[in-house]
């Protein structure tokens, strides 16, 4: 029943979607991925590369997470759309993750947090939380604790239901980035699993 109700939700998107728009299951978005080469070319102003630090970018680390969620949901049968920082498309989803790791000035001031649009689900969001925080061994900061996280501009590059930015935790922080930087296809993998357990 589940899956009749999944390909009904699907054609009802298909039928509703302007020409050209793709249609997908997830949208998975690697933040600041591409940059900075892409952000002229997409008229992006503001081309923050992401946060940095001995252990880590952000830049690089983003990507990782993203190909280990994508090749999961794939082999889950899903329809994924795996997207970089900026990009033209505009896609229709089910369900749009868009993937980040903190910084903070000074360190150790920030941790895991998630950030959503009024018009996602907060029961979708407590979800995540409750299936990261039983992993992620340091602080949960809250929920669009800024207006970047609230009004994050990949929202409005996707049609979908629920729409979450995930910050997995401070990478400027030594003992959050030792905990998380060999973790990140880990990491993947688990958001994957959630996606999988939101969907059917």
């Amino acid at each position: 029943m589940k899956r009749f109700l999944a390909a009904v939700a699907a054609a009802l998107l298909a039928a509703a979607t302007p020409a050209g728009a793709e249609v997908v299951d997830v949208v998975v978005q690697a933040g600041h991925e591409g940059r900075p080469a892409s952000c002229a070319p997409n008229h992006v102003r503001a081309c923050n590369i992401g946060a940095s630090s001995a252990a880590g970018r952000e830049i690089l680390w983003t990507p990782i997470v993203a190909d280990a969620m994508t090749a999961r949901l794939r082999a889950a049968g899903l329809r994924v759309a795996r997207r970089p920082a900026d990009y033209p498309e505009h896609d229709t989803a089910r369900i749009a993750i868009f993937i980040h790791f903190d910084g903070s000035e000074p360190a150790c001031a920030s941790g895991s947090s998630a950030g959503f649009p009024p018009s996602t689900s907060h029961a979708f969001v407590a979800a995540w939380e409750r299936a990261y925080r039983a992993r992620f061994p340091y602080r949960f900061v809250g929920e669009n604790i800024s207006s970047n996280e609230e009004h994050y501009y990949g929202f409005h590059k996707v049609d979908a239901p629920q729409k979450m930015l995930i910050e997995y935790g401070e990478i400027t922080c030594p003992a959050q980035a030792a905990w998380l930087a060999p973790r990140l296809r880990e990491l993947g993998n688990l958001t994957a699993q959630f996606v999988i357990g939101q969907l059917h």
